[in-house]
Order: C-alpha cells, then sequence, then structure tokens
C-alpha cells in the first residue's frame, strides 16, 4: 500500500504537510512504521481508529517500544461511521472496508471531500460472518465507496487452499 503511493499524489496543505487517518488499522504496524519512515516530517498528524480495545492498547504499546516520537498521533477506540465531527483529512486509508458499512457514507464530514484521497482496501471473501461488505473487483469498490479511482489492483490470496481475492483502489470522492 504504501509503495502504491508513488503512483497518485497524495493532497496537501500549503506547508507541504498532510493530514491521515487509519480507519480500522489493528495494531498499527507496519503501516504505521513504513508511512512514517517514508513520509516523516511531511505528515502533519495520523488519527488512528479502531474499535477493538485490545488492539488499541497492543497499537499504544507498540509506540512506547519505536524510537520515533508519536505526540502527533491520535487513537480513537470507537467507531469511525459514528465521529460525525467536520474535518480536513488529505489521505484516509481502510485496510478494512469488507468489515463495515461504505466509506461515501461519510464524505459529508469532510470540509473538502473532494481533495481528499482514499486508499480503500476489501475482498470477495463473503463466507467470513464478520465480512458484512465484500465486493466482487476493483470497480466495485470504487462504486461502493463513491469514488472516482486514479489507480487499482488486485490480488490473488489463498489460506488452507481456500483462494479469494484482495482489492486495492486510490481516488478522490
Amino acid at each position: 500500500l504504501v509503495d502504491s503511493l508513488d503512483n497518485v499524489t497524495i493532497p496537501r496543505d500549503d506547508e507541504n504537510k498532510f493530514t491521515v487517518e487509519v480507519i480500522g488499522g489493528w495494531f498499527g504496524f507496519p503501516l504505521l512504521e513504513l508511512l512514517i519512515n517514508k513520509y516523516g516530517d511531511e505528515i502533519r498528524s495520523i488519527d488512528f481508529f479502531e474499535m477493538d480495545p485490545f488492539c488499541c492498547r497492543v497499537f499504544q504499546r507498540y509506540l512506547k517500544f519505536w524510537d520515533k516520537d508519536f505526540q502527533d498521533i491520535k487513537v480513537f477506540n470507537e467507531d469511525y461511521f459514528k465521529y460525525k465531527s467536520e474535518r480536513r483529512t488529505h489521505l484516509i486509508i481502510n485496510t478494512s472496508c469488507e468489515h463495515m458499512q461504505d466509506m461515501n457514507t461519510m464524505k459529508s464530514c469532510y470540509i473538502t471531500p473532494e481533495r481528499t484521497l482514499l486508499v480503500l482496501q476489501s475482498n470477495d471473501k463473503m463466507d467470513e460472518p464478520d465480512h458484512i461488505n465484500c465486493v466482487e473487483d476493483c470497480q466495485g469498490l470504487e462504486e461502493q465507496a463513491g469514488i472516482k479511482t486514479l489507480w487499482g489492483e488486485s490480488k490473488n490470496m489463498e489460506s488452507d487452499g481456500d483462494w479469494w481475492h484482495r482489492f486495492m483502489v486510490m481516488g478522490k470522492w
């Protein structure tokens, strides 16, 4: 995912910095470590939304053991879809769309949604009980989120002989 950001332009503020929201980030690593290592001071702040309290506790412990200053990371142990505060975000990353409602339901919470880059991942593994919102392909993920795709990819995945596909799209509302 982080390497794929080279294929698109991340929107930025007038100081050439950007804000990030990670939704359903589980334990946060290695994603945040990779983002911070690649972009460093270009990142103004990161808001991390994870509903699982155990994942949030583990994530906060990871932050303490890593030799970087994480003052600009806020951890929200709550449902992203209930966080209705109006805000300006440059980059939204959701690697777990199959577990959540459609991202387009949150568009109205952003001051300039047309400038916000969404990086979304999902899959077609519909036989998992907690997968409530799977898609059949990249186009399905794009339509579900209400975005225009700038870049997308599909990967074949296997676990215990069971095959499914994982999709990623990057685009704007």
